[in-house]
């Protein structure tokens, strides 16, 4: 029974060397793997923080493009002479040409200086943005005040028909184009206050 012991002893032995080499390519598999995983990690942070950015500029560039077409688009609708509070008529002396990118919104458009001679007698000189052309200019075009606008005079024009629903149409792009913003705005004062 010794003879057959020391067999099983061995044996045993023989086993418990082949696990414990088993074990320890295992072990350096490990290392080797969550070396390569940190190398990986490294790479993609890299690569991922230039992606992040550009992806981030391009949505705000995208946003705030968007903000510029709603603007156009409400330049463009004009005003209605029959929401106007007097009518006169204006001659344009001058024009300047502005754009293509512009706090109108894009595309060229013109400030013409005017005199308006309003039907209650009054008259006024104005730069009238974006109402006016050169081709408008010695000529004497009849129109209507809608108003003021922070330091501009809003007036409608009797000869163009006014287009409401240009302005409707141009709030789309100005609330789809000012989410990315609105967001952005949060996530940044978010970020400041944990600092």
């Amino acid at each position: 029974m010794t003879s057959q012991d020391d067999r099983y002893a061995r044996r045993l032995a023989e086993i418990r060397a082949q696990e414990a080499a088993l074990d320890a390519e295992d072990a350096q598999r490990a290392a080797a793997a969550a070396d390569q995983d940190a190398h990986q990690v490294v790479q993609r942070r890299r690569g991922g923080k230039l992606r992040d950015f550009l992806i981030l500029a391009g949505v705000l560039v995208a946003g705030f493009a968007l903000i510029g077409v709603g603007i156009t688009l409400s330049r463009l609708a004009g005003h209605s002479m029959d929401d106007t509070t007097r009518a006169g008529q204006a001659t344009v002396t001058s024009c300047n040409r502005h754009g293509p990118i512009t706090n109108k919104g894009y595309g060229y458009w013109e400030s013409c200086a005017t005199t308006i001679k309003w039907a209650d007698g009054q008259q006024v000189r104005e730069t009238i943005g974006a109402v006016f052309s050169s081709a408008d200019i010695g000529k004497t075009i009849e129109v209507g005040d809608s108003g003021r606008y922070r330091q501009s005079q809003n007036l409608a024009r009797a000869d163009v028909e006014a287009r409401p629903w240009l302005r409707w149409v141009g709030w789309v792009p100005v609330v789809i184009g000012g989410i990315p913003l609105v967001l952005f705005g949060i996530a940044l004062s978010a970020r400041r206050r944990k600092r």
